[in-house]
């Protein structure tokens, strides 16, 4: 098998994904994997043999992982004796953690809400290594995604083998005992006590540098950085990366050899200190897949039959995957070894090619982006354009500046009096970095594409199979550099042809939780609106109590959507009154998605949260329109008739809510935003005649909005209510449901259904629910 072990790896991912995905599809792909081994690459009889074997043990394995990720509670249980063998971490007021049942060893998801500052101080003191603490609680089971593109935190968990979310009454600090500690759980410590040295050392902006190169913790880094970093296509530079790896493994045996130590109790002892590293580290797909493959190296060292790095990246692969099939849906794996494959299959061409300098750089940096182009496109739909010249300028900084001068100022952080010095130091150099990053984030260069389809998403990966063989025989420079174009040529052209299709419209209720947020699409791509933005009301917390980043619907929820969607300009951002939860994600919106105008209720006197919208839509060049009844915009087929508020409003900011009617597909839309009972009343007096065929309920589905009158007037069949699941304000009140079922109006409700959709194009449009429809009977029991 020697110089074949690549070609194993595919029947061992065919294997471990037959019980994930089902037969049919793997089995098709395999057999004929077996004729192109037996045909092209001239496989003996006994080799199939030893490949279909390899398939089936793997096969079994990745059975055996789907039959035994299953919980064994049934989710009424309250008391529960737990492992703490992760440690915990603590956010503002909340307090997280994954502990092991001792009873059953399923893992759990622990959550506690902090009760005071000094409850705080002293969990922050406790040591939850190998901690067991009996404890009780209440448990409920992860939610799933409710939009598209939305992070499904249900399907995340059950990867990581966790079924359930567990809420302690108390904090985990009286019935507990401490355990003898296992090696990885003293490893974890000492990772832990580490980035602690690192925060409490280092400024700020340095510690979190420090803490991300040398323990693999991003968490310290800000949100704006980190957001940077995302969209320039650079944080690969803020991970532990296999060179890193290979370079501190290489250091260490240069050092003992130089020392007298023989190699071969050099290559023991790294063998021996690698998974220690591993974990201190923080164990991320690239780092383990690196421990792994200098494990592999030095094993085979003074083997006669050694093995090529590839072999060495197969053999890791079927190692990994074989110890936990569910990495396969990690992206951070899957870009680490596609990433390293194509650079490690690429390096002979790039030799033979004689790039040199900036230019190795670059087209290094090409083929990187190229190989990481399918994942980027499945999980996050949209390719940063600029990470090529992002990564041409900040690999030089990183690999030459930043990165030694953390390695070698940190250990005078340990000396006292110097400690200053070197967080000093540093804390300049990491300042320039991120400014720079800040400010080639703000560069409109990406494409965004948006969810892709199976087949799509085929075609491309096989286009990059295409480009890199074509680059590969490549007879001149252009024709290579044309080569590895490809894909990216072919996603322009895709983006092109969808922009002068015969597109669909759609109308989707966004699930934001409380609040509101709606986006309009109309067919042809004539316009993208967004009617508010949610929000969360969060009241007043002490300092203490905030989370690093709290929830916001705007950047969590609502630009994922958009995300998904392919959209990357609204026309209009309207946001129909100034209550934080339909205003409070707007924020977000604005820094980055391109927007034409936003539209505002011409009131008198605005909230503070609409001053600063205005502010910063002034900072960003965003035209700020104030509407009222009388205003008319058109676009393409449509025609969109503001109806409330009047000019230079007053009153209540409900009342003052902008209110939208429009047709589609032959069907009066009303969006009321809160309006509440007595300005219902003034719509029908005003516009007796409007045809209401879909009612976007008022003020989330309250008893104070919908009234009887307003509904037997204007008699819609589809009623659509936005409210948070489970809320505080007992949203949509059980009056209200009540009102639209005599109404005989269909109801759709996001707390239920997740993302309402109407798709629509002529005169025939569609409704579908983002989760499954459950129909009136399920709504009437969650309204009592």
């Amino acid at each position: 098998m020697k110089g074949k072990l690549i070609l194993l790896a595919p029947p061992a991912l065919l294997g471990t994904m037959l019980p994930l995905h089902g037969p049919h599809t793997i089995i098709a792909l395999f057999f004929p994997y077996l004729v192109l081994l037996s045909k092209y690459k001239k496989f003996s009889f006994k080799q199939i043999l030893f490949v279909c074997a390899l398939f089936l043990v793997f096969a079994l394995t990745g059975k055996h992982s789907v039959e035994n990720n299953k919980t064994s509670f049934f989710g009424n249980e309250r008391n529960f004796s737990l492992v703490f063998n992760e440690g915990a971490a603590i956010d503002g007021d909340r307090f997280k953690a994954i502990a092991k049942d001792l009873r059953t060893g399923e893992k759990i998801a622990v959550t506690y809400k902090v009760a005071s500052e000094h409850e705080k101080e002293n969990l922050q003191k406790a040591n939850f290594f190998g901690r067991l603490c009996g404890v009780n609680g209440s448990m409920k089971q992860p939610a799933s995604a409710k939009n598209p593109g939305g992070f499904d935190y249900n399907l995340y968990l059950k990867e990581h083998q966790i079924h359930w979310i567990l809420t302690l009454d108390t904090a985990p600090l009286g019935n507990c005992s401490v355990r003898n500690a296992s090696m990885v759980e003293k490893l974890r410590m000492i990772r832990q006590e580490g980035i602690s040295h690192i925060t409490a050392q280092y400024p700020s902006e340095s510690a979190s540098l420090v803490s991300a190169l040398i323990f693999g913790e991003q968490t310290l880094i800000s949100e704006d950085v980190m957001a940077a970093y995302k969209k320039i296509g650079i944080t690969h530079l803020l991970a532990i990366s296999g060179m890193q790896v290979t370079v501190l493994a290489g250091l260490v045996f240069l050092l003992g050899v130089r020392l007298g130590v023989t190699r071969e109790r050099m290559s023991i002892l790294l063998l021996a200190v690698l998974p220690a590293y591993a974990v201190i580290a923080g164990a991320s797909p690239s780092v383990i897949r690196s421990v792994l493959m200098a494990g592999i190296l030095l094993l085979t060292a003074f083997r006669s039959s050694f093995i090529s790095p590839a072999g060495a990246l197969s053999l890791s692969f079927m190692a990994f995957i074989l110890i936990d099939p569910y990495s396969l849906y990690d992206p951070g794996f899957q870009l680490s070894y596609l990433v390293t494959f194509s650079l490690l299959f690429s390096s002979g061409a790039l030799r033979n090619k004689n790039y040199v300098g900036l230019e190795m750089l670059a087209v290094t940096a090409l083929i990187s982006q190229l190989a990481a182009l399918p994942i980027l496109l499945l999980h996050f739909f949209e390719l940063p354009l600029i990470s090529i010249a992002a990564n041409i300028i900040f690999i030089p900084i990183y690999s030459f500046i930043l990165m030694p001068a953390v390695y070698l100022l940190y250990p005078f952080s340990f000396v006292k009096g110097l400690a200053g010095f070197a967080g000093g130091v540093l804390n300049g150099a990491v300042m320039l970095s991120d400014r720079l990053a800040l400010f080639l984030a703000k560069i409109p260069l990406q494409m965004n594409p948006g969810k892709q389809t199976v087949a799509i998403l085929v075609f491309y990966t096989a286009s990059v199979f295409y480009s890199f063989i074509a680059w590969e025989r490549a007879k001149t420079q252009k024709v290579a550099y044309l080569a590895l174009m490809l894909p990216f040529l072919l996603l322009m052209i895709q983006e092109a042809g969808e922009l002068v299709s015969n597109r669909a419209g759609e109308v989707t209720v966004i699930d934001v939780g409380q609040g509101d947020s709606i986006f309009i699409s109309l067919p042809n791509g004539n316009g993208n609106y967004l009617i508010d933005t949610g929000g969360s009301v969060d009241f007043a917390k002490k300092e203490w109590q905030r989370l690093r980043k709290p929830y916001d619907p705007g950047r969590d929820t609502v630009i994922p959507f958009l995300k998904a969607k392919g959209i990357v300009k609204l026309n209009k951002l309207i946001l129909t009154h100034g209550d934080e939860d339909h205003i409070g994600g707007a924020a977000a919106i604005m820094e980055n998605i391109k927007i034409d105008e936003i539209l505002l209720p011409a009131y008198k006197e605005k909230s503070e949260g609409e001053e600063e919208i205005i502010n910063l839509a002034d900072r960003i060049g965003i035209n700020i329109k104030e509407v009222a009844r009388g205003d008319v915009w058109k676009a393409g087929n449509s025609t969109f008739y503001v109806l409330s508020p009047i000019r230079d409003y007053t009153g209540d900011r409900n009342g003052g809510s902008i209110v939208i009617y429009s047709e589609f597909s032959g069907n009066g839309w009303l969006f009321t935003g809160d309006l509440p009972e007595d300005a219902e009343k003034e719509l029908v007096r005003l516009y007796p005649a409007m045809k209401v065929d879909v009612l976007k309920a008022g003020h989330h589905g309250s008893k104070t909005s919908s009234s009887a009158y307003f509904l037997k007037h204007y008699k819609p069949a589809v009623a659509l209510i936005s409210a948070g699941e489970n809320n505080r304000f007992g949203h949509p009140h059980k009056e209200t449901v009540e009102r639209l079922d005599e109404a005989r109006a269909k109801i759709y409700r996001t707390d239920l259904h997740g993302a309402i959709t109407y798709s629509f194009k002529g005169k025939s449009g569609t409704f579908s629910t983002f989760l499954p429809y459950t129909g009136a009977l399920n709504e009437k029991k969650k309204a009592k």
